[in-house]
């Protein structure tokens, strides 16, 4: 076999140099990525922890002192009263509410047993928890995705499930997870209330979430939904960089416990 000539041995050796150095810098991106998302589900739960030991036990406390404070009080009009109790409920749906932000808070767990087996976990806690009844739907045929895309998939379940909870009236979702070719397909509905996708306030930072997530990926995210209609989340994820590799694959996040 001839020898190459030098300066195609050169080219090509500086070729491999260059596949190399792009190589090592994407496995550098990666490995931020994954250390960025993993400090981000523990200043979820750190949030969690104080929302509850602080701003909830707060409120809690006040509403058991206004409610024993309501039996000793003489109020000298019934609108005074109304008011009164007013304010007491109000409290009250307040610590509601701040335990519903707290259960999303609440850390996701990546399965040893692949990604697939963790969605069902969450779907199983969502049942559990929350009380809503959930469908789910997986035809995948990756076992595990590197562990920053299985992470922000399970977030974007779980977003769509906090909504669907929160906001749609419905007492039953559908969660389908699609794998085609080189992408993955994730469909989040129910048939609750629906509402006009063009009217999103900014304040529904959940959906604005989502689609961030998606696009972190390379994804994109649709929302369908009408007044009445019901809600339809559609995730569309690209497979081609959610390689598994054993060096990037850091399996701290599939210990089979929280964060922290």
């Amino acid at each position: 076999m001839a020898a190459l000539p030098t300066d195609e041995s050169n080219r090509l050796r500086e070729r491999c140099a260059e596949f190399a150095r792009e190589r090592d810098a994407l496995l550098r991106e990666r490995e931020v990525l994954l250390l960025s998302l993993e400090l981000h589900e523990r200043d979820r739960q750190l949030l969690a922890f104080e929302i509850h030991d602080g701003i909830v036990q707060d409120m809690s406390a006040s509403v058991m002192l206004l409610d024993s404070a309501a039996r000793q009080i003489l109020f000298a009009e019934n609108e005074a009263k109304e008011h009164f109790e007013r304010a007491v409920n109000t409290l009250r749906e307040s610590v509601a509410e701040a335990r519903r932000l707290i259960r999303g808070l609440i850390p996701v767990v990546l399965d040893q047993a692949g990604f697939v087996t963790s969605l069902q976990k969450l779907v199983l806690r969502f049942q559990a928890e929350q009380g809503l009844q959930v469908s789910f739907h997986a035809d995948v045929k990756e076992k595990h995705l590197a562990p920053a895309y299985e992470l922000i998939i399970l977030r974007i379940v779980q977003e769509s499930l906090n909504n669907v909870w929160r906001h749609s009236q419905a007492k039953q979702a559908e969660v389908s997870v699609i794998q085609q070719q080189d992408e993955l397909l994730i469909d989040v509905s129910d048939q609750g209330i629906g509402f006009d996708p063009d009217e999103i306030k900014p304040s529904r930072y959940g959906l604005t979430g989502m689609k961030e997530r998606a696009r972190m990926l390379g994804g994109t995210t649709q929302i369908v939904s009408q007044p009445g209609q019901g809600t339809r989340i559609d995730v569309r994820l690209p497979l081609t960089q959610a390689v598994i590799d054993e060096k990037l694959g850091d399996r701290r996040l599939r210990d089979g416990s929280p964060l922290l």
